[in-house]
């Protein structure tokens, strides 16, 4: 007599959540990060105090670019397991990605206190001393990267960008060169290396605000805080440069987030202000999170007069990175151009807050004060000494600073202060500047300069 086949399914044991960590880890391996993220929250269900899969999890969240989840994770990494020097290198380099240097310094600090031969954290911290500017620390970094791990091309790369911003070109190709030979496929070590070369047979010297390498750093600035004048020859070269450089790299690897963003601040610097839009937008759709790529597509859409659409990417700039001072500097110069003065001098404020110490937003606050004025009368006479302190500000932040002389002889004018204004008009002859150089003072009848007297004003009303 046959045997009846039973129709239930065999039932498989209760799977432990160290089964689907392991899942998570296979997964992740072939790419598929969601669903390896799927595996690690319910290895997490079932041992709440799993740090692996939390470690784990954060790992396939910065494949996502999910650098806040991430961030999460790696905290309760330590949380639950405070000797994973791992972890803290993992968060210290999402850090600086969101612009804390300070804090990702601590946690590669720590990292190698628990471990001072893991090449990352110096790596790492390196690259966050490099954004400080402070590049001898972060050449030492480099250098004991390198000590410990000999083939690591990414740490030779690093401490060839930081001798390229100090202008060391020999030295940056020298490691450049390390890097292709350690990485043929190293694409940013190769554009890299021919920006330098270029500089180093055109004997330029190329300053901190002209940098167009790996400009994703957090505090790179898209622009320069005043209003765009012109380039020379030499900066038209070192920017139609930059863009071929950019060229070459986009064609080896379409979704290189740099080269775009590089070719971006190039075209804005050469007035291709369209061109410029379309290749912010394109780091925009690949890195949405990147405060930079808005500020910088906010100050072109503003040179096309697109005001409202520009402060909205100022707006979204603000939002991801709440102390981006350029981006308050630029959106209080776009709402003066609306005439926005009061909500202008609100990000001015905010700015001064910031950096206190940055002589050009005392000037632009004291013009809006003045603008948002009108003619002085006795009722706002306020904010005309406001403007004039912002003005005094100024000068002793930097003694040099003609158009915070011009500012205060022009307002001091208006207020009928002959002294005062003739002072600060014989001040600016004796500054060495272009526009002035070809002028013979002696030439120059001081009395001439006319003075509104305030009670004039008052008896006309």
């Amino acid at each position: 007599m046959a045997k009846k086949r039973s129709n239930k399914r065999k039932r498989h044991p209760s799977r432990s959540p160290e089964f689907y960590n392991t899942r998570g880890l296979t997964k992740a391996s072939r790419d598929r990060y969601e669903e390896a993220i799927a595996d690690y929250n319910e290895a997490i269900r079932l041992k709440p105090d799993y740090a692996e899969a939390y470690y784990n999890r954060g790992l396939s969240n910065v494949e996502l670019d999910e650098y806040e989840e991430a961030i999460k994770d790696f905290n309760k990494t330590i949380e639950l397991n405070p000797g994973n020097a791992d972890a803290y290198i993992q968060r210290g380099f999402l850090l600086i990605l969101i612009s804390d240097e300070a804090a990702a310094i601590a946690d590669c600090d720590a990292a190698i206190e628990l471990n001072p031969s893991l090449a990352e954290a110096y790596n790492i911290r390196g690259l966050a001393k490099g954004d400080l500017e402070q590049y001898e620390a972060a050449i030492s970094d480099f250098d004991e990267a390198i000590r410990h791990e000999p083939d690591n091309d990414e740490a030779y790369y690093n401490r060839g960008f930081i001798k390229h911003q100090m202008g060391n070109y020999e030295a940056a190709i020298a490691d450049y060169d390390e890097a292709i030979r350690l990485d043929p496929t190293n694409t940013d070590a190769h554009h890299s290396r021919e920006f330098a070369m270029n500089m180093l047979e055109e004997g330029a010297s190329l300053s901190p605000d002209l940098d167009l390498i790996n400009l994703l750093a957090p505090d790179d600035m898209p622009f320069d805080f005043e209003e765009f004048e012109g380039l020379d020859e030499e900066e038209i070269e070192i920017y139609e440069a930059a863009v071929e450089v950019a060229n070459e790299a986009i064609r080896l690897r379409p979704e290189d987030t740099e080269a775009y963003y590089n070719r971006a601040v190039a075209q804005n610097n050469l007035l291709n202000f369209e061109d410029a839009i379309s290749d912010f937008d394109e780091v925009i759709r690949q890195k949405p999170e990147f405060a930079e790529a808005y500020t910088g597509r906010a100050f072109a859409k503003d040179k096309l007069e697109q005001t409202e659409a520009a402060i909205a990417d100022y707006d979204e700039a603000i939002r991801l990175k709440p102390d981006y001072t350029e981006a308050y500097y630029n959106r209080g110069l776009t709402k003066s151009e609306l005439q926005q003065y009061e909500a202008a001098i609100a990000d001015y404020d905010e700015v001064i807050r910031l950096q206190p110490d940055l002589a050009i937003t005392y000037v632009t606050r004291g013009m809006m004060a003045t603008m948002l004025a009108g003619e002085p009368n006795q009722d706002n006479l306020e904010q005309y000494e406001a403007a004039i302190a912002d003005y005094d500000e100024a000068i002793r932040l930097q003694p040099d600073f003609m158009l915070a002389y011009l500012s205060r002889s022009a307002t001091n004018t208006m207020l009928g202060r002959e002294d005062a204004a003739r002072s600060d008009y014989e001040k600016i002859l004796q500054f060495e500047r272009p526009f002035i150089e070809d002028i013979d003072t002696e030439d120059i009848d001081t009395d001439t300069i006319e003075i509104i007297d305030i009670k004039d004003i008052e008896e006309k009303e």
